[in-house]
């Protein structure tokens, strides 16, 4: 059983409850009495955004990505499993069995479990934390709300202090800024419009993708569930 953490506790809750509809009318509320004025084509502006993200990441993460899919080729083809544990960040259902489209290359449950030469992706260094001395092979993903090399100074306090680079053999980032909002609107202090859930998921089904194009060279094939 894994102890839980409060920065751990911030990301469930976040990622399961978000704006209670009551939070969301204080929210227009308080919108109303600053005067906020929405800049024109916010819809075009924030499709840009995500782009410019991922233009970063194309750029920067490519080989990281590559080289975090070799190591879960690896496991694969000596017959170990493939895990997963994504929390926050991520599009809620695209984890799911049986969702339209995925190939089902990871195990969604029971990462414990995960023993020697075994592989792990995961955005959360609390679960993946002591794995590297059962010999697994661990990988991370990052998000604004999980410690890493690229948090900001203060950012995230009393999240706890292990980072990704700590526990991961290799680290995925999502360059998506630590507001997660990526849109300034005039009369609000804070960027609005996350981009971490599209981020995350684009990451990690390129990465599924990596995977399956070296299995086939092995003969392993996949079919979508």
């Amino acid at each position: 059983m894994v102890k839980q953490h409060t920065r751990r506790d911030f990301i469930y809750n976040t990622s399961v409850a978000g704006l209670g509809l009551m939070g969301f009318g204080a929210f227009l509320q308080s919108c109303a009495e600053k005067g906020v004025v929405y800049s024109k084509d916010l819809a075009k502006v924030y499709i840009e955004g995500l782009k410019s993200i991922i233009g970063l990441i194309r750029e920067r993460e490519l080989p990281n990505i590559e080289k975090a899919a070799g190591l879960a080729v690896q496991s694969k083809l000596q017959g170990h499993n493939l895990y997963v544990v994504l929390n926050g960040g991520m599009l809620p259902g695209e984890l799911k069995s049986g969702r339209p489209g995925n190939p089902g290359v990871f195990i969604t449950t029971d990462v414990q479990k995960a023993s020697r030469e075994d592989f792990v992706l995961s955005n959360d260094p609390y679960i993946v934390h002591g794995f590297g001395e059962r010999m697994v092979k661990v990988v991370g993903l990052t998000t604004p709300q999980v410690l890493n090399n690229q948090t900001p100074p203060g950012a995230l306090k009393n999240m706890g202090t292990l980072r990704l680079e700590d526990v991961a053999d290799t680290v995925i980032y999502c360059h998506v800024p630590a507001t997660d909002g990526i849109i300034a609107v005039e009369g609000i202090e804070i960027p609005l419009f996350p981009a971490s859930g599209i981020i995350q998921t684009m990451i990690f089904y390129t990465f599924v993708s990596d995977i399956m194009e070296n299995l086939a060279r092995h003969g392993v094939y996949y079919t979508a569930e």
